[in-house]
């Protein structure tokens, strides 16, 4: 038995370390305000500007830009139980003006399809308030108008950027909505755009938009929105002045503190960004976004109590938002030799992990099930990993370890008593 420990373990733990340094990357990326939830987009945000299209010399001067090409979109909502959902859903699209327009409803198996802007039968009921289309006139919030060149809202010439600044989400009373952007996205991709998955607001405590925000000056907001444009031109050093700038004129401004943490880490300012993330949540306790940044720079530190308490208190907030943080929570645990607690948090990791983005959820379920001894699990586990990541690079490595397990069930089944009586 410790020989198949030992032959598994070892190279097992390397690549759930490697893995683990993966995954926190691309939560790296999926963090901060967008956080991969139903955050409002906020103008400055997202996207870097995309260059405008050069207006044909031909073309009068004053001409109305070009009409956005439709864009045929499709896919799917489920409830966080894997199930549809037992009522239509609205399908909206929100852009950087935060104004919201209803494209299209689910059916009766949560499937939706529909050519953006195009559904004028569908009517925004009164709390989405006024939307135009991407290079229509009118409609617009000021903010959006004052930024129509960054946008790709007012002044965007080109029909195929149109849509780059907005997301699309699915709105259902009683709960809260993954995002979906599009980015990027043309009128002869791919029209899937995958799985909106839809989260009880009952079971949330947490927040991915501080309740501070709405209270901060106006002076603070302006340089918290100055700080946003920094990062987005890649000036780092402007970008912390106004984050500083924004926290100092309003100490309780959490999500300011949130940005101006980011910047230091980007920086390789550990202690102060630790900080900065601490003050952010002494402004509010409720913003999860801190507690991310910080099991990160846990997870990046090796510090795996750390890691395992700033999970801890963000899945408390949030069991849902963040899937990830079940997968690290577990890796911490088990890294803490505290098996049992690791075998539950990576148990939750495969069930929260409902797009099956991180087939190495069951890779580590079964690197800890191989330390239980709980082979007939573990090699359970292990073949559902083969089976999300058929390709993985370590198949070969996956597959040996299988055959051994197997071996080692078969061992057990002949030695068992009800075998001894055959």
């Amino acid at each position: 038995m410790r020989i198949l420990q030992a032959r598994f373990f070892g190279p097992a733990m390397m690549a759930v370390a490697a893995v683990s340094l993966t995954v926190s990357l691309g939560v790296a990326q999926q963090g901060g305000q967008t956080g991969g939830g139903s955050t409002p987009i906020t103008p400055g945000k997202g996207t870097p500007t995309p260059t405008p299209t050069p207006r044909p010399t031909n073309q009068p001067p004053n001409q109305t830009p070009q009409t956005p090409r439709p864009i045929w979109i499709t896919g799917s909502v489920m409830m966080y139980d894997g199930g549809a959902p037992t009522e239509p859903v609205t399908i909206e699209r929100v852009c950087s003006s935060n104004s919201v327009r209803p494209e299209g409803y689910t059916d009766s198996k949560g499937h939706f399809s529909f050519n953006l802007g195009q559904n004028n039968a569908i009517f925004a009921d009164a709390s989405t308030g006024n939307f135009s289309e991407p290079g229509q006139q009118g409609g617009f919030s000021s903010s959006m108008s004052s930024n129509s060149g960054a946008t790709g809202g007012m002044g965007n010439s080109n029909p195929d950027s149109a849509y780059w600044d907005c997301e699309i989400r699915a709105r259902l009373p009683g709960y809260r909505s993954d995002t979906i952007s599009l980015a990027g996205r043309r009128m002869l991709d791919s029209p899937d755009i995958g799985t909106i998955v839809l989260y009880p607001l009952s079971k949330i405590e947490g927040l991915t938009a501080s309740a501070t925000s709405s209270q901060a000056p106006k002076d603070a907001r302006k340089a918290y929105e100055k700080g946003l444009d920094n990062v987005k031109k890649n000036k780092p050093d402007q970008a912390e002045l106004e984050f500083r700038k924004a926290v100092q004129i309003y100490p309780k401004y959490a999500a300011g503190w949130l940005e101006l943490g980011k910047a230091l880490e980007r920086r390789e300012h550990y202690p102060e960004a630790r900080e900065a993330y601490a003050s952010s949540l002494a402004a509010d306790s409720k913003y999860v976004y801190p507690y991310q940044q910080l099991y990160q720079m846990a997870l990046r530190e090796q510090n795996w109590k750390d890691l395992v308490d700033k999970t801890d208190q963000l899945l408390h907030l949030d069991p849902y938002e963040f899937p990830s943080a079940y997968y690290f929570n577990a890796l911490a645990h088990l890294q803490l030799k505290e098996y049992d607690a690791a075998e539950k948090s990576a148990h939750q990791a495969v069930e929260a992990d409902r797009k099956q983005s991180n087939p190495k959820t069951h890779y580590l379920l079964g690197a800890i099930l191989v330390l239980k001894q709980d082979w007939a699990a573990a090699a359970a586990s292990l073949r559902a990993y083969l089976k999300a990541a058929p390709n993985a690079a370590d198949k070969a490595q996956v597959e040996k370890t299988l055959g051994q397990l197997d071996q080692q069930i078969s061992r057990v089944q002949l030695a068992s008593p009800a075998s001894a009586q055959q």
